[in-house]
């Protein structure tokens, strides 16, 4: 998806009209003198940015004497007709190094099933946020959602509801500049560097990437510079965050949580004694405690500072193009005692032609990270749960009977434990923690490609990654959970170093004769992946202040170092031709191993193919004016996943880290390796419509898509008798379909005055075909809530008790039995599928670009809807058996027959796991609003180049009717993560990081 990007001031919405301005027209053909589509074309100087049309064609406001660069060629203004803007064949002496560089069969070249998302897509959204989370709302059929609200988290991305039937996130593989990086790498880059990214969607692209490339591919460009460029640019923002309310609810204060507590207490069971909930206080008791009223997060969030510096020098003499950057980053984050994320960043890009026939690149990233944040979990040791659940009329710190604080032995104040039934004192563990995790990642690509002679090149690439991850975990002898614990302080340490490189080779044969184009390629590549880890644990430390571990005087048993390999192996095939840039074929093939699968089903073969026709350049329509393109694309393929296969599964190992009586030990593992464990196997089908109409004022795309999926792993149970062992298995078949539909709407274009509109929506449709053992249902192993498989349905649907309201006579809560009767009476067995999923059926994004006389304005919204998640943050809020504070409307009880209270009456049982607080997770979010000036034309004529000032707000709105956050994708990262067993996005929310909102200021400078 092209996006021109434009802005807008409030004018705007005034309805002032349009303002009549010439501007600068032409055609760009290529050498073969015909025209060529998506071709970039900008005044030399300026941020103005045009793409050609499907007939070459571009228009943009420049005056008479301007220099337009068209893919790095310069050519001047000298009227606003400038006509056919035509390569012409370049002497050896003039080659330029833009025009000669052969694009890798790696950086799709094909244009089918590829969506494309620009830099300054990116540029009104905080830095210090993953890019990965920026492409969110952005790409038809692509689904981002944060994990948490925490800065440096990331999000769990899929392409087209890529999922699996054993939990986990089918994420896409990320490649920057040719190098393969991992989901959790994603925040290391900078996204002040990217120039743009391509999201591949089809069969017919992601075959060429083998299985890792099988659940979709998101390709980053870094910035480099256009031919006779030569800048220097600076930005710098700064911001201030504050903690999101959560949605929908409201919590008491001190005088409604006593008067609740004190109603509980004098609550009766059917044998008229009294239940022992709540407590019970006088009047005098409850005015006393309610003059203590505070808000717990007022005391454990803070309104945290933002800033970010970026400046890079890029060049480009038609030999060698070079370009340095160095970025810094600082979130605050919004939780006291904690630094947030800090970041640096460096990039170096150098290409250059060594001979006419002969060029090379290197591109070389690094990144330091710092993360300090606070524990994510369900109990009082995560200060959200603090923030929610701890009673308001207790205090932040103990106090006496006369008010006065009580002081330790360091004169410090005292952290109230009072605040909740767990009786902990969260500030002082968060106070009282160094908890750090580092981050150093360094990767890169280089690169040689030559003429072997006419019309055949030949390119070699290697790409890798180096990633170390430190995490420190000091809990200090003075904390209370170390006094509580006697151990007298204690030390986690943790360090993985991994390495990854993938080595790619290809020759590609391309000509154009006549009408005709026609690239072949043939091509290699090897993948190697490693691992070494380390995990020390130590106790009683010296003092707070000395925390190495050989000042540990335990050192834990358990201590241990691992480690592991991966090596894959492919080859491929690849062609594509056109005729005339009307018709277009594109077909691919390769061959793939990998070390995770079944010794003797290592290997597996995989392919694609699409077919195109540019309806625009039919004779029918190729003077329409209405028409300016109008492409059928269809293609199917199938590649192949091992993303699911446990390491060394194909082998049947012994454990041999126990003792007995002091002696080693060897015990088998529990799983015996099964020869035949193969590749998951998705076939792709999508048939698709890009279209541009007016002038290509109005452009966008539809699209059909249905993805089967074979043979997914699984871990089956062997008889008892056999030793009780495991072994992986394929089985299973689902489909996943749906529609795109994307677009951009040029309302208003003219000299001074543009707005543009745009929008996506995918629709989402899932269905398992077949189970393991043609089993009718499958109850997911691990998964933090109780979700099924149905044969026949959907895949993740919750399994519970159906909850059927409450009984106006009784105040019991009523619920179905297994056959649909109404009962009163709890029972788990009882618990069905419930066709009810975590799997979104409608998401994508909208928002407005515009500007009005050097004002510009831009908005960005996103939205999801069909999904549920089940709600322990409610059900905590409601659960009368914990003293604890509640949601307001947990008063709302039966109190008597004929009552239509919300709630059931209370009992000593409290709330029971149902479909009560299973809620729909749709929302609509005001991710982002930024407004700007350029200074540009008052700049002009002295050394600055461009100079824009803006301000911009992140997070802005979020509507649901859910009870809380419904974009957390990790309802808590300690219980369940991406790589936990049967882990699946957004299915619950417990007391994860709240969503944030910061306002920022700030400025961008180019010489």
């Amino acid at each position: 998806m092209r996006r021109r990007i434009t802005s807008l001031s409030l004018f705007a919405f005034l309805g002032l009209g349009t303002v009549a301005f010439a501007q600068v027209t032409g055609v760009v053909n290529d050498a073969d003198n015909f025209p060529e589509a998506d071709v970039e074309v900008t005044v030399k100087g300026t941020d103005k940015v045009v793409y050609t049309d499907a007939d070459g064609k571009f228009d943009i406001d420049a005056k008479i004497g301007d220099i337009l660069v068209v893919n790095g060629k310069e050519f001047t203004v000298t009227s606003n007709k400038l006509g056919t803007l035509k390569y012409t064949a370049a002497t050896s002496s003039t080659v330029d190094l833009s025009e000669v560089v052969v694009k890798s069969i790696f950086n799709a070249p094909s244009k089918s099933g590829v969506t494309t998302v620009k830099a300054k897509d990116f540029e009104q959204m905080n830095p210090s946020v993953s890019i990965d989370q920026m492409i969110g709302g952005k790409v038809a059929g692509l689904s981002s959602q944060a994990m948490s609200g925490a800065p440096g988290s990331t999000a769990n991305v899929t392409i087209r509801g890529a999922i699996g039937l054993n939990g986990g996130v089918k994420s896409p593989l990320y490649v920057v500049d040719g190098t393969y990086m991992s989901a959790e790498d994603v925040n290391a880059i900078n996204p002040a560097d990217i120039e743009e990214v391509k999201v591949l969607k089809d069969a017919s692209q992601l075959a060429i990437f083998g299985s890792r490339g099988a659940n979709g591919v998101i390709i980053m460009k870094t910035k480099s510079a256009k031919k006779g460029e030569s800048t220097i640019s600076y930005s710098a923002r700064i911001g201030m965050n504050e903690m999101m309310d959560l949605p929908n609810i409201n919590l008491m204060n001190a005088e409604q949580l006593l008067n609740y507590q004190n109603g509980l207490s004098q609550l009766k069971g059917d044998n008229g004694k009294l239940l022992g909930l709540g407590i019970a206080r006088t009047p005098e008791e409850i005015a006393a405690l309610s003059k203590n009223n505070h808000k717990w997060s007022d005391d454990l969030y803070k309104n945290g500072i933002t800033t970010s510096h970026f400046i890079s020098v890029n060049k480009n003499d038609g030999d060698t193009a070079h370009n340095f950057s160095i970025g810094y980053d600082k979130n605050e984050g919004a939780v006291e005692y904690y630094e947030g994320m800090e970041r640096i960043t460096a990039s170096l890009n150098i290409t250059s032609k060594a001979k006419d026939w002969l060029r090379y690149g290197v591109n070389l990233n690094g990144s330091y990270t710092t993360i300090d944040a606070p524990r994510d979990r369900v109990n009082a040791q995560s200060p959200f749960y603090n923030t929610v659940l701890n009673r308001p009329y207790a205090t932040f710190y103990k106090q006496d009977a006369n008010g006065d604080y009580l002081l330790d032995v360091d004169g410090n104040r005292i952290y109230n434990s009072g605040g909740n039934t767990m009786g902990y004192a969260v500030a002082d563990e968060m106070e009282k923690t160094d908890a750090l995790t580092r981050y150093l990642r360094i990767y890169g690509t280089g690169f040689v490609e030559a003429d072997l002679w006419k019309n055949v090149s030949a390119r070699t690439t290697l790409g890798a990654t180096y990633n170390r991850v430190q995490y420190e975990n000091y809990l200090k002898p003075s904390a209370a959970l170390s006094q509580l614990l006697g151990d007298g302080g204690s030390k986690t340490d943790r360090s993985t170093d991994r390495f990854d490189y993938n080595w790619r080779n290809e020759v590609s044969y391309e000509n154009s004769f006549g009408k005709h184009h026609l690239r072949v390629t043939a091509a290699s590549e090897y993948i190697n992946q490693s691992l070494y880890s380390m995990t020390m644990y130590g106790s009683r430390f010296p003092n707070d202040n000395l925390s190495t571990q050989g000042l540990a005087v335990n050192i834990g048993q358990d201590s241990f170092t691992n480690r592991w390999r991966v090596t894959k192996f492919g080859y491929l095939g690849a062609a594509s031709y056109d005729f005339a840039n009307k018709y277009f074929v594109d077909a691919y093939i390769r061959r793939d191993g990998t070390s995770l699968a079944g010794l003797d089903s290592k290997y597996g073969t995989f392919w694609g193919a699409s077919l195109g026709w540019n309806i625009a350049k039919e004779g029918f329509l190729r003077d329409s004016k209405a028409v300016s393109n109008l492409t059928l694309k269809a293609s199917y393929g199938e590649v192949g996943d091992d993303s699911a296969i446990a390491r060394y599964a194909n082998l049947t190992l012994l454990q041999l880290d126990k003792t007995f009586n002091g002696q080693a030990t060897a015990f088998p593992d529990g799983n015996l390796s099964n020869l035949n464990t193969t590749w998951e196997t998705n076939r792709k089908l999508n048939i698709g419509l890009d279209y541009g109409f007016f002038g290509n004022r109005l452009t966008g795309a539809l699209a059909y898509f249905n993805d089967v999926r074979s043979n997914f792993i699984f871990n089956q149970y062997l008889p008892v008798e056999a030793g009780g062992f495991t072994t992986y298995v394929n089985a299973g078949k689902l489909a996943t379909n749906g529609f795109e539909f994307d677009m951009n709407y040029d309302v208003i274009r003219s000299k001074n005055f543009d707005l543009s509109v745009y929008g996506n929506i995918t629709t989402l449709k899932y269905k398992v075909n077949k189970l393991a053992d043609n089993q009718d249902m499958l109850l997911v192993d691990s998964s933090y809530e109780s979700l099924a498989h149905v044969a026949g349905g959907k895949p993740y649907q919750f399994y519970m008790v159906r909850h059927a309201g409450v009984d106006a006579s009784t105040g019991k809560d009523l619920y179905l039995d297994k056959d649909g009767n109404v009962t009163d009476v709890y029972d788990g067995g009882d618990a069905v599928a419930t066709n009810k999923t975590p799997l979104p059926t409608l998401m994508g994004g909208f928002g407005l670009n515009a500007k009005f006389y050097g004002f510009d304005i831009n908005a960005d919204f996103t939205y999801s809807g069909g999904g549920y998640m089940y709600n322990n943050t409610y059900q905590y809020l409601r659960d009368p058996v914990s003293t604890n504070n509640k949601a307001v409307e947990a008063a709302n009880y039966w109190t008597g027959e004929g009552d239509n209270a919300q709630f059931s009456r209370p009992t000593v049982n409290g709330t029971e796991y149902s479909t009560k607080y299973l809620e729909k997770s749709d929302y609509i979010a005001f991710r982002s609003l930024s407004l700007g000036y350029n200074f540009t034309n008052l700049v002009k004529g002295t050394f600055i180049k461009n100079f824009r000032m803006y301000a911009q707000v992140q997070n802005l709105a979020l509507w649901t009717n859910y009870h809380g956050n419904p974009i957390a994708g990790t309802g808590t990262s300690e219980s369940s993560t991406t790589t936990s067993a049967g882990y699946v996005s957004n299915s619950f929310t417990a007391f994860s990081y709240p969503l944030v909102r910061s306002y920022s200021v700030g400025f961008n400078v180019s010489f």
